[in-house]
């Protein structure tokens, strides 16, 4: 009970956001219910910090009060020592000894429940990473396949190279100097879309922000080296031709 004889309730930040549009609510009086005949018989003395209450995006609005007859169920919290399994058989025990008729609908460990509540977050996280790692492996492939094409097309040129006493060190950077030169207008182009795509991408994972600087950078420094290890093959390949048989190719 309040100091003016009504029943107590605690509000949440977005409960004072939404109805009282920031104004201090203390002392004021709301009604548990929305039917019209719902009284305003409890006082607000208290304001807490939003909290997530069935999932982690939760920023609904939530009102504390007492428990009363007039509630239909409840759920208590109870710390426990040993196994959940040992807790349930007690706690029903208890329970059916103080009053046999007693509903019970579920015990839970807090453990479950947060789990429960994380399900599709987790979901959300696998099904991306899985999505992230595919389109990794599609890049590696893709890279590999445009840089053998490009050592095909350059064989009479890195040739002549050799030829005229270039190093093997020197065709395999001028293959990788052009495979670099394409990783970094992919990673230029994907930076791009994550600075237009960055809201839908903080929307649909919890914790993710778009502009987190240490993110994006191991994120363009495993690019980096994934892309240059696809291009080292052929790389290496252009390397071994030989001269003679380079200046053959048409």
């Amino acid at each position: 009970m309040s100091e003016s004889g009504q029943r107590a309730v605690i509000v949440n930040e977005a409960f004072v956001k939404r109805y009282f549009g920031g104004r201090n609510p203390l002392g004021a009086r709301v009604a548990m219910g929305a039917s019209p005949g719902a009284k305003p018989d409890s006082e607000i003395v208290g304001v807490v910090e939003n909290i997530s209450y069935t999932n982690v995006r939760e920023q609904s609005e939530q009102a504390y009060f007492p428990i009363g007859t007039e509630l239909s169920g409840s759920n208590f919290y109870l710390r426990f020592r040993g196994t959940p399994e040992s807790a349930f058989r007690s706690i029903r025990a208890i329970l059916h000894n103080a009053d046999p008729t007693l509903p019970i609908s579920y015990f839970r460990t807090l453990d479950e429940q947060i789990d429960r509540s994380l399900n599709t977050e987790r979901m959300l996280a696998a099904l991306s990473s899985s999505f992230g790692t595919l389109a990794l492996l599609l890049t590696l492939v893709g890279l590999y396949g445009v840089m053998s094409f490009v050592v095909t097309q350059r064989t009479r040129e890195i040739g002549i190279r050799l030829a005229l006493g270039a190093s093997r060190w020197s065709a395999i950077w001028l293959v990788l100097g052009d495979a670099s030169a394409m990783i970094l207008t992919g990673i230029g182009i994907g930076l791009l879309f994550v600075w237009v795509l960055g809201r839908l991408v903080e929307s649909q994972l919890y914790g993710v922000k778009s502009s987190d600087s240490a993110v994006i950078s191991i994120t363009v420094l495993i690019l980096c080296l994934t892309g240059l290890g696809a291009a080292l093959i052929p790389a290496h390949r252009a390397s071994g031709i030989s001269p003679t048989d380079a200046l053959r190719v048409e």
